[in-house]
Parts: structure tokens; sequence; C-alpha cells
């Protein structure tokens, strides 16, 4: 009898440690995140980002399902640091925004191009050093919602070369963000 109760513990702290306590929500936050709602209801959950006792900072990255020709809406609703959004395409389209959701928090509008995963990275706007955690909504939704009007301008991560000319490796890559 004293054997199960250890074994039944062993196994409630291994299910923990694995992280596989549900949320009431279906939401999952982890390595991939899919939003399979038809109702246009967002997937809310929360995240950290943050710097380790090394001084390595450590941005929330993630992985979301689109299925290509449609509205990826990204929304942080809450914040500890001025985050920024980037959210990359299989193809090399680049999304980022900084400040457009209001109160400094980022909102992605991405029309994607492609059906498959998106990986999401957020961190501090311009990189410093932060603990801090958040709450982000994502909701998938038809390209023309009003939701995601105006959409989020893409760029291309790698711009391809102007004129003929190879691009210059050595030019530090611009940073887009807000200012503060």
């Amino acid at each position: 009898m004293k054997t199960s109760h250890i074994a039944r513990k062993g196994l409630a702290l291994t299910a923990l440690m694995l992280g596989l306590v549900l949320p009431a929500q279906p939401s999952w936050a982890g390595a991939k995140i899919f939003d399979n709602s038809a109702d246009s209801v967002a997937t809310r959950f929360n995240g950290t980002v943050e710097t380790n006792v090394s001084n390595n900072r450590d941005p929330f990255v993630a992985q979301i399902f689109t299925a290509g020709a449609e509205c990826l809406r990204i929304a942080v609703v809450s914040q500890g640091t001025d985050l920024e959004a980037t959210l990359v395409s299989p193809t090399g389209r680049v999304w980022q925004d900084d400040d457009s959701g209001g109160s400094l928090r980022p909102l992605l509008k991405s029309i994607t191009d492609v059906r498959g995963w998106y990986p999401l990275v957020l961190s501090n706007f311009v990189g410093s050093s932060v603990n801090a955690d958040f709450t982000i909504d994502i909701t998938r939704l038809p390209r023309t919602s009003s939701l995601c009007a105006p959409a989020t301008t893409p760029r291309l991560l790698l711009e391809p070369a102007a004129a003929g000319k190879s691009p210059d490796k050595s030019a530090p890559m611009p940073h887009v963000g807000g200012t503060n």
C-alpha cells in the first residue's frame, strides 16, 4: 500500500514536470501552437521572456500553424516589458511589430502566403536583459476579416540582390521597431 502511494505521487510529479497538466480551455503552449477555432475566437496563452544567470537573453519562441492565404492575428494583450513580435514564413517573408497594439504592445495581422508552421519570436524590443511575463491572443481569420485591416506589411528576410549585385553581408541588419 505504501508503494502504490509513492508510485502515484511519483507519477503525479512526473506529469507535472513534463507539463501534462492540461489547461481549462483548448489551447496548447509549447514548441507548436495550433489555433483550430472556426469561430474567430482567439487562443490565449501566457509566456515569458527572460535573461538567465549567465546573462543569456532567452526570447519566447514557438511555431504557429496557418493554412496559408488567411490572416494570422497575433496580439499581445498584456506584457511586463516592451515587447517586439516577429513572425517568419517558410518562404522568408517576415512580419514584425513593436507598438501597433497600443500601450507599447505588438500586434501582427499577417496575411500568410503558404500552409505550414511559422516561427514566432517575442523579445524585448531592443534585446535588453529582462525577466517578464506576457499574455497573447492568436487567431486565424479569413484574409478579408475586418480584424485584419490594415494588414501588417511583410518584408523579405533575405532581399534579392539589386541589379545583379551580391548582397553586402557585412552590412548590419536594420532594426525595425519602436523607440521605447
